[in-house]
């Protein structure tokens, strides 16, 4: 019986020990030692603390932008979803409500990439509807309203027409030194779903704001 209780109690003197060790193995692996200053510090960029959404633009003055241009749009019944990046995009992390600020940023972007999407067959049987070219002539009033809205520093544009959340129907792209140039990627779905209907007539001209 005494050498039961001696074994016993070796084998749970070596388990307690073994759990201290464990104890002590886990305490070491949460332990989160002070890192050492270094000679040449990162210094990490961050961004100015403003909120903006997304998915309408890549800084506050081009989401407010294109939110302002969407709606104007729907209001229309021209039921297009819209997004705008323009760089430099820092120039636009000022505050969208201070109008001068906001001015000042527009200006300074030299290049733009805006983006309108559509599922409204509505919407879409009334583009295709206007012909290849009256198609090119709604996208060059889209970026001519940013033109307008102060955007006047573009030295390239690009807008992409998508049919839903995957089709790219059209490109129109712009240089200030080239022009527009305009091309259908989709030879308008060979008119299946937006072939339009007698209801459907080609828009007449985009809102302004």
């Amino acid at each position: 019986m005494r050498r039961r209780l001696r074994r016993l109690g070796a084998t749970l003197c070596s388990g307690l020990a073994a759990a201290a060790l464990l104890s002590a193995c886990s305490e070491a692996q949460v332990t989160h030692p002070t890192p050492q200053a270094s000679a040449t510090p990162i210094v990490i960029a961050t961004l100015p603390p403003i909120g903006f959404n997304h998915r309408y633009g890549n800084n506050p003055v081009t989401a407010a932008d294109a939110f302002a241009v969407e709606r104007a749009l729907f209001a229309k019944k021209q039921y297009w979803e819209v997004g705008l990046r323009a760089d430099p995009a820092q120039a636009g992390y000022v505050q969208e409500t201070d109008a001068q600020a906001a001015a000042a940023a527009r200006a300074k972007f030299t290049d733009m990439f805006l983006v309108v999407a559509s599922e409204s067959l509505p919407t879409l049987r009334a583009l295709v509807e206007m012909g290849d070219a009256g198609q090119q002539k709604y996208c060059e009033q889209l970026v001519q309203q940013f033109v307008d809205e102060g955007y006047t520093g573009l030295q390239t544009a690009t807008v992409a027409v998508f049919f839903g959340e995957s089709d790219r129907h059209a490109t129109l792209s712009w240089t200030k030194a080239g022009g527009y140039t305009f091309k259908i990627l989709d030879n308008n779905l060979n008119g299946a779903l937006v072939t339009p209907v007698p209801s459907a007539t080609p828009f007449v001209a985009q809102p302004t704001r």
